[in-house]
């Protein structure tokens, strides 16, 4: 087990790493999605990528995040970070598109809850991979 600082360390580096990554694919999402002219593309795609990626990049993150500091912890911290950066970019995407401004809250609250949530999940799998 490393330092608190390196835990630290890890948890900011994936968490905002991971958070920015995914907030460029939020924008890309959003104007695809809400881009009044784009509204003949299939939603279906739009909607399975919004939730699948999420999903992949929180476990991913906190995966990564716990394999280096060597704490579970880490991987619940950092995909909430990286949750807060992309719900935030998402919420702020809503506005520019001419959506109400609690999107803000709501998509960093969200981000946040998820990413803890799947960023744990993805530090116990790679616990557990490390065991076997």
């Amino acid at each position: 087990m490393e330092s608190s600082n390196s835990a630290s360390r890890a948890v900011l580096i994936e968490g905002a790493r991971g958070g920015v990554a995914l907030g460029a694919c939020v924008i890309v999402l959003a104007v695809l999605g809400l881009t009044p002219s784009l509204s003949w593309l299939p939603e279906l795609p739009l909607v399975t990528v919004a939730l699948v990626l999420p999903v992949v990049a929180f476990g991913l993150i906190g995966h990564r995040a716990a394999l280096r500091s060597g704490r579970l912890a880490s991987g619940a911290l950092a995909g909430a970070l990286a949750g807060a950066i992309s719900g935030g970019v998402g919420g702020v995407a809503f506005v520019v598109f001419g959506k109400s401004a609690l999107n803000v809250a709501a998509g960093i609250l969200l981000g946040v809850v998820g990413g803890v949530l799947v960023g744990t999940a993805g530090a116990l799998l790679g616990r557990r991979a490390a065991r076997v």
